[in-house]
């Protein structure tokens, strides 16, 4: 059973993971069973889902989407500090993700699930703190149930500081799954944070919601270099790709008219001022676009780019965007806002290159070598099979 605030169709992250779950890793199971909010009991996963009312502060205080326009004003340094409040214990009791009237009524309809259908294994998800708090609740009531708490970000990240009280927040979150009987993550740089808060921590990581596709290598008017999604203005860099840029545009080596560096969601402004330096003619800047249209957008690019950061001691920022890209079957340059990560070079191994800052100026070598591999495959005649990389 699945305690799920957002579970599919949402489509979110965390509804993403909880669909790759059910199809993939709990596909055997002899039946699954999600309590989420709302009244949606319709779903195309084999899981059947009932919905509770609830109604949390956010959204009483700013009407529907609260949550989603809370998320964007964390980008906004006048909201961080608050956003941050917001996401720490004791005041997260009430201002998490459904509040107390969603945990209660979860807990309630997930007990009567428990005593009806003989279920043996519970399964919630971080973000939000929500679904762990009825986990917990449940192995209490029932010691039977497996508890699997799971984590798709740190809840105390280091790097990202996006809690107060950090010692705190590590004392009350080790508290709160020390009854789980085990602790999952999304890549072995989340287990290194999480291996003080529980004896069992296992890595599973997101995978790809469709096969990649084999031998994509488009015939397009323009070298692109595609990037969609969010930006995090204090722990990424795109400045060795617009360096790398100006300095083969200088030399020649690159055709200004001939090249685009795409963008397309929420952040369009900061892209924009991040890229001020380049001819306009090279941009090509848009707001956020439906999932399908992203989808087609990287197939058909020459050149994903992925942004990311890491520390001493801190890697495996594998975003949902990773393995979006991964689906593409197209080249990704990964620019690493830090010492670099092995985990993300692992997983790119055959698909990309991964740039920390000790490397950056190895970025105009990679962007040239796919520029004249576009000049020879990528104008016009057949495309050969998938890239060497």
């Amino acid at each position: 059973m699945y305690v799920a605030y957002y579970f599919p169709p949402t489509p979110a992250v965390a509804g993403r993971r909880f669909r790759q779950l059910a199809t993939t890793v709990f596909a055997g199971a002899e039946a699954q069973f999600a309590v989420t909010r709302g009244d949606r009991t319709a779903t195309d996963l084999p899981v059947r889902v009932t919905g509770v009312a609830a109604t949390d502060l956010r959204t009483l205080v700013g009407g529907a989407g609260a949550a989603q326009r809370a998320v964007g004003a964390a980008h906004k340094s006048r909201w961080a500090g608050a956003l941050r409040l917001r996401q720490s214990w004791p005041l997260v009791w009430l201002t998490d993700d459904g509040g107390p009237q969603y945990r209660a009524r979860a807990f309630a309809a997930a007990c009567r699930l428990v005593e009806r259908e003989d279920i043996d294994t519970v399964f919630s998800s971080f973000r939000p703190w929500s679904d762990h708090l009825i986990a917990r609740r449940l192995k209490q009531r029932y010691p039977h149930l497996r508890w699997i708490a799971d984590f798709r970000d740190l809840p105390v990240d280091p790097v990202r500081r996006d809690v107060w009280w950090p010692a705190l927040q590590r004392w009350w979150g080790r508290r709160a799954v020390a009854p789980a009987d085990e602790v999952w993550c999304v890549s072995r740089g989340q287990a290194a944070q999480l291996s003080g808060w529980h004896p069992s921590v296992r890595v599973e990581r997101n995978g790809l919601l469709r096969a990649p596709l084999v031998g994509n290598e488009p015939v397009t008017a323009h070298f692109t270099i595609v990037y969609t999604g969010s930006l995090y203005p204090e722990l990424q860099t795109v400045r060795p790709l617009v360096d790398a840029l100006g300095a083969l545009f200088a030399r020649g080596e690159l055709d200004p008219a001939c090249v685009r560096l795409v963008y397309r969601g929420k952040d369009a402004e900061t892209f924009r001022r991040w890229t001020r330096d380049l001819p306009a003619l090279t941009l090509d800047i848009g707001t956020t676009i439906a999932p399908a249209a992203a989808q087609k957008m990287q197939q058909d690019a020459r050149l994903l780019l992925l942004l990311t950061w890491s520390a001493p001691g801190y890697y495996g920022v594998l975003t949902a965007k990773l393995w979006d890209y991964l689906a593409a079957g197209r080249p990704v340059l990964a620019l690493v806002n830090g010492p670099g990560d092995p985990e993300l070079t692992e997983v790119l191994a055959d698909a990309g290159a991964v740039v920390g800052v000790p490397q950056f100026a190895d970025v105009a070598a990679i962007v040239s070598d796919h520029y004249r591999r576009w000049q020879r495959f990528g104008r016009g005649g057949s495309a050969p099979g998938n890239p060497d990389l």
